[in-house]
């Protein structure tokens, strides 16, 4: 009776004894994956905790989980930590919707008009080589030591990579398609729609897992160079006035909104390719 209601959910789904087999060996992986997941991470700041406390690292250097624990308490308490994390968040998430929509945009535009494509090339090429940190300093005078010129560190970072990939995956659309549709007299908006966007939708959420992380960066280096609010901000904070704890109490709260955000676009991805459900 107690094993049943395990057995169940790990053979859920499945269509025969052979598939059921194949499902309780997967999902019985995937637990030991995650076991020993935990126990690396359990293992590691134990050993942190340990060596700081036994005084083998400098905990005033390099803190310790229990002093990040006490620090992320006090945050929470006096309302900063929720203020912080949601500016960050906001900034890094309109960065990414603006630096991906308009990267897409112009990826369909470089399809459709492939001449511009051809003058833009040497353009999009270099400012993605660029350095992104030299233009801080940049959009700081043109837009003022604001959220917007943090916002526009974000978008500069993820809007070239979305256009070089994107476009790339436009052109990669199967000819032989294209030539049928195009028999059967469909316009230059209908191949696209039915045949070179759909075939890039694997890469357009590829490069939606590499934004977030891009954008989250763009962010984080924005708020080091022109923010009075944020993670970034808490980071320059802490090291001028050497608080460690803050320091790698915000890096670990950037860990955790860079993997939930992660995670969020691969449900994203669970529902648009379907091939890639489990």
């Amino acid at each position: 009776m107690n094993g049943a209601p395990s057995s169940s959910f790990l053979t859920r789904g499945a269509v025969s004894e052979r598939h059921a087999q194949f499902l309780r060996s997967l999902r019985l992986r995937q637990t030991k994956v995650l076991i020993v997941q935990f126990a690396v991470l359990a293992a590691f700041l134990g050993l942190w905790q340990l060596a700081a406390t036994w005084r083998i690292i400098d905990p005033f250097i390099t803190s310790q989980p229990s002093a990040i624990a006490q620090k992320f308490l006090e945050l929470a308490n006096d309302g900063s930590l929720g203020y912080n994390v949601a500016i960050t968040v906001f900034e890094t998430l309109v960065g990414f919707a603006v630096g991906t929509v308009a990267g897409i945009a112009i990826a369909g535009l470089f399809w459709w008009w492939d001449f511009l494509s051809d003058v833009a090339d040497p353009y999009v090429v270099v400012l993605n080589a660029t350095p992104k940190m030299a233009l801080g300093p940049v959009f700081i005078i043109w837009l003022g030591a604001t959220i917007s010129a943090v916002i526009a560190l974000a978008v500069s970072i993820s809007l070239f990579v979305t256009i070089l990939s994107v476009y790339s995956a436009f052109r990669q659309a199967d000819p032989d398609k294209l030539v049928v549709v195009s028999s059967f007299g469909a316009s230059k908006w209908q191949q696209f729609s039915k045949v070179v966007f759909p075939s890039a939708v694997p890469t357009i959420i590829a490069t939606l897992k590499v934004n977030i992380g891009l954008s989250l960066i763009g962010t984080i280096v924005g708020e080091f160079l022109a923010a009075n609010a944020g993670l970034g901000y808490l980071i320059i904070y802490g090291q001028n006035i050497f608080n460690m704890s803050l320091v790698m109490t915000s890096v670990v709260i950037l860990t955790v909104i860079a993997g939930a955000m992660y995670y969020a676009v691969s449900l994203i991805e669970r529902h648009l390719v379907p091939w890639r459900r489990d």
